[in-house]
């Protein structure tokens, strides 16, 4: 009766555990279009690319979100840091006007060149770039830029 019991335990937690490996499939709202983040942190390179604002605030790096299609203004900051070493982060920031489809999924990317980070906007599905390539400096962070970033998100049009 025992084994029994067991087996059935284990029947029901692998049927569990395999439903929560599939991906989920998520559709896009209608009038709408899902924007990704860039995040490589597998290794002691730590890089995060990511729409900087929502709701017109400042954010950190987010899940995958869906938002109104059309003209937008998105301020993008780029941050990248060494695990392994105190104070290596450096930031870079860029501005995107660029007019995103509804019913897509777009996705930042990035290529980085010694302290020179280039930031552009992608459909996930086929790779085509929606944006220009942008190039900023990566910088040590600023002691107090809250104000600043606070007016680029008001500005922004997420």
């Amino acid at each position: 009766m025992k084994i029994l019991k067991l087996a059935l335990v284990l029947v029901l937690s692998l049927a569990a555990l395999s439903c929560s490996v599939q991906p989920i499939k998520t559709e896009v709202k209608e009038n709408y279009f899902r924007f990704e983040n860039f995040k490589r942190d597998k290794t002691s390179n730590l890089e995060y690319v990511y729409l900087m604002c929502r709701y017109k605030k400042v954010t950190g790096w987010g899940e995958p979100k869906q938002y109104l299609s059309g003209e937008h203004d998105l301020w993008v900051k780029a941050s990248t840091s060494r695990s392994d070493i105190l104070k290596s982060r450096k930031e870079a920031f860029v501005n995107f006007k660029v007019n995103l489809d509804s019913g897509k999924s777009y996705m930042l990317n990035r290529k980085i060149v010694e302290d020179k980070v280039s930031i552009w906007i992608q459909e996930v599905d086929t790779g085509l770039r929606v944006s220009k390539v942008l190039t900023s400096e990566l910088t040590s962070p600023l002691l107090f830029d809250d104000f600043l970033r606070k007016r680029q998100c008001e500005s922004g049009s997420i």
